[in-house]
């Protein structure tokens, strides 16, 4: 055995360690996604153990490999979490009415050691134990969307891709068995604190269709993969085409386009305008690169026809008139009831501009802004870019924008570096990635822990470093 085919098989059996992780990352997604999106604390501690485990077990790794993709991403990072610490340190009383005016009116109101003059000290979140809440879960999932981005540098990202198409293809089977059965209760058994409009494990229809629009354009992403590789080989000839349906590789490609159609079906069930909206969207985008960046004609054709059914299909299978009485249902004009709650949300950035109410603690402050929607109380703003702003102000917003600034660079460097299956699996991420970005504009798929945590795991996909080059810079 040569030298350099010994350093290739040595960089192989070290991948085995990193079976935990992906195991971990595994139980993660699904956990997230299954329990509810982990809205309850029951759920979301146990899977912000497991986050920040295997995060931290993934980057203190001993390995010649780099130790992170992108440090500046980890120091923007920490910024965040840094911003968030100074949120939670309890100041002077005059020193927090010199930064946040507005705080003593509502703490006089909510806290009542505050309101008796019994405290000279107090955080600027309004409610600091929802914000160290938020804080650790932040925290948890950095960690791990660190340690997925070094592990996936090591192993490939075919594994984590396909442990997420596997768990959006039962989730969505869930989804679309529940719907005409459901009585009430979740899995038969669970009834929502509140009646929402459940949709599989999750009590709100949206929140399934950001878990999906997620998870189904990495699956697209893998499926491009393996027809890129497959292509080139298959040739020209029908007798080589045929002859290659019968082999693994077809079925595993087989599989990968059904299970597409069954989590783009379960995401159309839903009703989820905004959903409908991103999912097609994504179909675009993977279109349009796979048009552009497949190497044979005859895998571009397929790719693209796909798809093309794929759409046509699940909106023939749910029926094109009810898509279209669901979006003419909508309000333009309030934009279905968000535009007087954005403008109530607007007031506390207005309050709260330089020092935020404190991560985690919208809810708490809505009480006193709320003026749509009389007789409910509005945890959330249905606009995560607004509701952050009220939460963290210019204190929580500087860091936020370095991070996606830095994000960006640095996954933008890694698409000009990487081809095969990493192109096409980061492509998938990213696509996710811009497609729950979309929806957090009118919905809050992201604060479900489950979600964030999927959002966390395509966030390490993104930013990986393609095994190939890594592995040729290993070689002498």
């Amino acid at each position: 055995m040569t030298h350099e085919a010994r350093h290739v098989e040595s960089f192989r059996t070290r991948r085995h360690p990193y079976n935990s992780i992906h195991i971990a990352a595994a139980i993660v997604v699904a956990w997230g996604a299954l329990s509810f999106g982990a809205v309850y604390p029951w759920a979301y501690w146990p899977l912000a153990v497991v986050c920040l485990v295997c995060g931290i077990y993934a980057l203190c790794r001993r390995s010649d490999l780099p130790r992170l993709p992108s440090s500046a991403a980890a120091i923007c990072l920490a910024s965040v979490a840094a911003a968030t610490v100074v949120q939670l340190l309890p100041l002077p009383l005059p020193l927090l009415a010199l930064l946040s005016p507005h705080a003593g009116n509502l703490l006089a109101e909510l806290d009542i050691p505050f309101a008796a003059r019994a405290v000279d000290h107090h955080a600027l979140s309004i409610a600091p134990a929802a914000t160290m809440t938020a804080l650790v879960l932040y925290a948890a999932l950095a960690t791990m969307m660190l340690g997925i981005a070094r592990t996936v540098s090591a192993t490939g990202p075919r594994r984590i891709a396909a442990v997420i198409s596997g768990i959006g293809l039962l989730l969505a089977l869930i989804g679309i068995v529940q719907q005409p059965l459901y009585d009430g209760r979740i899995y038969g058994f669970w009834t929502p604190l509140m009646k929402g409009s459940p949709f599989g494990p999750f009590v709100n229809k949206n929140h399934f269709a950001g878990w999906m629009l997620m998870a189904l354009p990495v699956t697209f992403g893998l499926l491009c993969a393996n027809v890129a590789r497959a292509m080139p080989r298959v040739g020209s000839s029908w007798r080589n085409r045929v002859l290659w349906l019968s082999s693994p590789e077809a079925s595993h490609v087989l599989m990968l386009g059904a299970a597409a159609i069954v989590m783009a079906l379960s995401l159309v069930l839903t009703m989820s305008r905004s959903g409908i909206l991103a999912f097609v969207a994504s179909v675009s985008v993977t279109s349009w690169w796979a048009i552009r960046r497949l190497p044979v004609e005859s895998g571009r054709l397929v790719v693209v026809g796909y798809l093309v059914c794929l759409v046509l299909f699940v909106v023939g299978w749910v029926g094109v008139d009810t898509v279209v009485a669901r979006f003419e249902s909508a309000n333009p004009a309030t934009i279905n009831e968000r535009l007087p709650l954005w403008q109530d949300t607007w007031h506390i950035v207005h309050d709260f501009w330089l020092t935020g109410t404190g991560l985690n603690t919208y809810g708490v402050a809505t009480p006193f802004y709320q003026t749509s929607v009389p007789g409910f109380h509005l945890r959330e703003a249905h606009n995560d870019y607004l509701q952050l702003a009220g939460e963290g102000g210019l204190l929580l917003g500087v860091p936020i924008l370095s991070v996606l600034a830095t994000l960006a660079r640095d996954v933008r460097r890694q698409f000009a570096a990487s081809s095969g299956s990493s192109y096409w699996i980061r492509l998938g991420a990213v696509t996710g990635l811009i497609a729950i970005a979309f929806q957090s504009i009118v919905e809050f798929s992201l604060q479900m822990p489950g979600n964030a945590a999927l959002a966390a795991v395509l966030l390490g996909i993104a930013l990986h470093r393609d095994p190939r080059s890594t592995r040729a810079a290993l070689l002498p």
